[in-house]
């Protein structure tokens, strides 16, 4: 392998260039690979693929995520007080018998949600009113 070569085109960088020394550059002309036996390629991807399917298989049984419309109303309510830090609170549409309030779920207890409207009112509502949720987006106050 060699190491040095000399560079024969001077660079072009001015329109009127100096005289200047050839460079001397050191770079790798050529490599040399070994290649793997074809048994232990096939060995591994049958390794590999075992794994897949169990980390798959898991994965399937573990977790079990659905959709927010297919959730019920105790699901839904569940999954938007208890959302990780690290997401914004989410605005919501919440019906109920008698009127519809938009607006973030700040708390969920004893049968009751504790719900902030988009005015920074808190209203406190019973779970036996609610007739549906939906998401509107997300939201920057909670």
């Amino acid at each position: 392998m060699k190491t040095n070569q000399v560079v024969r085109n001077e660079p072009l960088l001015y329109i009127v260039q100096p005289k200047l020394e050839p460079t001397v550059s050191y770079m790798q002309k050529s490599f040399k690979e070994e290649k793997k036996s074809s048994e232990k390629v096939e060995k591994d991807d049958r390794i590999h693929e075992t794994d897949l399917k169990d980390v798959e298989q898991f994965f399937q049984e573990n977790v079990k995520t659905k959709l927010f419309q297919d959730m019920d109303l105790e699901e839904k309510l569940q999954f938007l007080t208890t959302l990780p830090n690290q997401l914004s609170s989410i605005k919501c549409q919440l019906a109920t018998k008698k009127r519809n309030y938009k607006g973030f779920i700040c708390e969920y207890k004893n049968e009751h949600v504790i719900f902030q409207t988009e005015k920074h009112d808190k209203v406190n509502i019973p779970v036996e009113q609610i007739v549906s949720i939906s998401l509107i987006g997300l939201g920057k106050e909670k």
